[in-house]
């Protein structure tokens, strides 16, 4: 089987970046999930007579907050509705720049019915899903429906009371209340005094409704201090209806209060779930669900600066409003302050979801234009960027932590960082420090960064072991089969660095433009292992770089940095990037990028496009453009070719069957669908060396190179003399995540070899 070791591409080490992180704080998120409210620490029992005073307010907002309580009360004629639902559930990965990468997308369509005394039956119709791996449903979080059906009242519903559902249905059963949310206190309460401060109250926006035209006040809502009962708070804002003084929107998140997390947990996790509420007038007398967003963040600051993320994010359609009629004696019963019914959560028959077509939205259409940093203003104390100067034990990245490679060897470190926040806006200083015991080296870089606006500016150096690798998948950045597979297709240059740079980002991270200069210093490093520490197959020696100094300088342009064809996210993305050296290595270097994907009906299309040249009297040959087996051309050897020169061209159509589409539920989990299909691809390949200087940074390539035997040596790599291409074709499962196949090269005579890939392998 000598493609399997195609498990170790590039695609696969992103997914696995990835779904390491979502493992390491899948139990957090589901706490998140289950409780759906931040716990807050408890104050002292000296500020506890704060909560007994009402703090003075503006008397506008004083009547804003008065007309808009009177307004939330359920409108006596409001007796029922029903609405046709679409629900994404997005799972991403937000690395510590700020770029996202999105490994799962699952789309449900639902049927919400609603009635005044709280009754809720929300009936999934319909499902299907696109990932990069065979990853657990995210259905396996909800027990219960996770719409909010109204936001009148004096309490919101915000989560489930117990994730045993045997412990809810024995409540029942016993007389109790056997509601299955906690509530908590709206913001608009006729009790609110006791609980909240507020702020704000000015018209901030005009809202066109039809042919209304809404004044809309933006209202800043805080738990005030003191308040040691232990009850569930909202911290945000809301926006209401300046001329009706009806709710519009909540944003914000829950807090529980009276309760305290310990010194460990407060330092090595933190999480929230945000959310976001949308009204929309119906009838023009009632404000209804429109739109709804969870938003679970998920951190482990010790292992890195990167958030796992779950976005949920449902719109309401085809809402039918009083569509039935109850008892007077049912309608005596109602009342906003507790629900009479649980929250339901039904599934319809399997060959009914799986027969769905009625979808409104693309896969990844909702959560479009969304970002975690959209609750910024308003998060954690720890991701914040304003508040009192902070420092926290976080690297950027995990791999700053702990690595392996056959250089390195097992590399281990820390890092720390300091934001001074209100001391000096915008400006973050990070450090981190750590050893590779195998090559007996210290390794560790630092930098400060601050960011003003659309700009931040970096000064930063030390010493990295960086990769050479070519035409890399986005957020690649090191290798995750050395240790257990013996397998590492990178090659690695020891680069002492210095530098400054600017990055400016236009119109909320549709382009970012980057430019860097500094200094460099290069050197080469041998491989310290002949194969991994577990067996398996040797290592190949690190290729060999020229080594000096040079002055550094480079520009990268990239639009849609979020979209590429191996995350999930539909869309188009590109990158230009020009880089140069002068002094000791002298050279000039431009890349080209083009990627993208597009769902068509049960069709998927991607394809992704690379193109670049390097010239200069004596290029160093760790700017060479590399292809082969693990990049990009999967029928042939591991950086069989190489050139000055060089371009990739790889495009795949892929098709889920209707057939096995819906999660495999075991009792409260949901095991990813085996959604079987197929997909066709191609891949090109062309590097040429069409200079003495080219042909002479091939044969360096080889560290042990000695032009004087040249008649009898042959070079590592070559150029492709012409186009190669490949093409593969095979089955898939798990929502694309898994393509099990062959692939063989159409350039030349030769047969089918088995491949297996992870994730949106080509």
């Amino acid at each position: 089987m000598p493609h399997s070791r195609y498990l170790g591409g590039v695609a696969q080490i992103l997914a696995a970046r990835v779904f390491s992180l979502g493992a390491r704080v899948g139990a957090l998120l589901a706490t998140v999930v289950t409780p759906v409210v931040v716990h807050a620490q408890a104050p002292s029992p000296a500020a506890s007579t704060a909560a007994s005073t009402v703090p003075p307010m503006p008397p506008a907002l004083r009547q804003l907050l008065d007309e808009a309580s009177r307004n939330n009360r359920l409108p006596a004629d409001l007796i029922s509705y029903k609405a046709a639902v679409e629900t994404e559930i997005a799972i991403l990965l937000r690395r510590e720049e700020g770029t996202e990468a999105v490994a799962a997308i699952e789309q449900v369509a639902s049927r919400l019915k609603w009635n005044r005394t709280g009754a809720y039956d929300q009936r999934v119709v319909g499902y299907r899903s696109q990932q990069l791996g065979a990853n657990v449903s995210m259905l396996s979080l909800f027990e219960t429906g996770w719409l909010n059906p109204s936001l009148y009242g004096n309490r919101l519903r915000v989560r489930p009371r117990s994730s045993n559902s045997r412990a809810q249905a024995a409540s029942v059963s016993r007389g109790r209340d056997g509601t299955d949310t906690l509530p908590a206190v709206h913001p608009l309460a006729t009790d609110r005094d006791r609980y909240y401060d507020y702020r704000g109250g000015d018209t901030v926006v005009v809202m066109q409704a039809g042919d209304r035209r809404i004044p809309i006040a933006h209202v800043r809502v805080q738990p005030r201090e003191g308040i040691t009962d232990k009850v569930v708070l909202f911290d945000g804002e809301m926006d209401l209806d300046a001329s009706r003084g009806t709710l519009v929107r909540l944003r914000g998140y829950f807090v529980r209060t009276g309760t305290r997390r310990s010194l460990l947990t407060r330092t090595l996790a933190e999480a929230v779930a945000f959310v976001e509420y949308e009204n929309g007038e119906r009838l023009g007398q009632y404000w209804l669900p429109a739109t709804q967003r969870i938003e679970l963040q998920a951190s482990l600051p010790v292992l890195g600066d990167q958030r796992a993320v779950v976005r949920i994010v449902s719109r309401f359609a085809d809402m039918e409003v009083n569509d039935t009629t109850l008892s007077a004696e049912t309608l005596a019963k109602a009342d906003s302050l507790r629900a009479l019914a649980r929250r339901r959560l039904f599934y319809a028959p399997a060959d009914s979801l799986t027969r769905f077509g009625s979808w409104r939205n693309g896969l990844g259409v909702i959560t479009e234009g969304m970002h975690a940093d959209d609750f910024q203003d308003i998060a954690p104390d720890r991701w914040r960027p304003t508040g009192a100067p902070r420092f926290d034990l976080t690297p950027q990245r995990a791999a700053d932590v702990i690595h392996f490679n056959r250089v390195e060897g097992l590399f281990t470190g820390v890092g720390g960082k300091v934001m001074l926040r209100d001391l000096a806006p915008g400006v973050v200083v990070r450090g981190t420090a750590g050893y590779a015991w195998a090559e007996q080296t210290v390794r560790g870089r630092v930098s400060v960064e601050r960011t003003r606006g659309p700009w931040t500016w970096e000064l930063r150096g030390g010493r990295s072991m960086d990769i050479t690798n070519d035409f890399r998948a986005p957020f690649d950045s090191g290798n995750s089969s050395a240790v257990l597979a013996s397998l590492d297709s990178y090659d690695y240059v020891s680069r002492n660095f210095a530098a400054v740079s600017a990055l400016r980002r236009i119109g909320a991270r549709r382009w970012l433009l980057r430019g860097d200069v500094g200094y460099a210093d290069d050197r080469w490093r041998p491989s310290q292992y002949v194969r991994g520490p577990f067996g398996g197959e040797l290592f190949r020696q690190n290729q060999g770089v020229d080594e000096g100094g040079y002055l550094k300088s480079a520009a990268t342009i990239e639009w849609h940095p979020d979209v590429a064809a191996e995350f999930v996210k539909p869309g188009l993305g590109g990158r230009l990037y020009y880089e140069r050296g002068d002094g000791t290595l002298s050279y000039q270097r431009t890349e080209l990028r083009l990627s993208g994907r597009r769902p068509i009906g049960p069709f998927i299309l991607l394809g992704r496009g690379d193109v670049g040249v390097v010239t200069g009297a004596r290029i160093p040959p760790q700017q060479l453009f590399e292809l082969g087996r693990f990049q990009n051309l999967p029928s042939y050897a591991d950086k069989e070719f190489a050139g000055s020169r060089a371009a990739a061209l790889r495009g795949s159509l892929q098709y889920t069957s209707p057939f096995l589409r819906n999660p495999i539920r075991v009792k409260t989990l949901f095991l990813p669908a085996i959604a079987p299909g197929f997909s066709v691809g191609v891949q090109g390949g062309w590097a040429d060396a069409p200079t003495t200087a080219a042909r002479e940074a091939i044969n360096r390539l080889d560290r042990f190179y000695d032009p004087r035997l040249l008649a009898s040596w042959a070079p590592v790599a070559r150029p492709t003399e012409r186009i190669r291409a490949s093409v593969t074709a095979g089955f898939r499962f798990f929502g694309n995540g898994l393509f099990v196949g062959v692939t063989r090269p159409v350039d030349q005579a030769a047969g089918w070899t088995q491949l297996i890939g992870f994730g949106q392998q080509w």
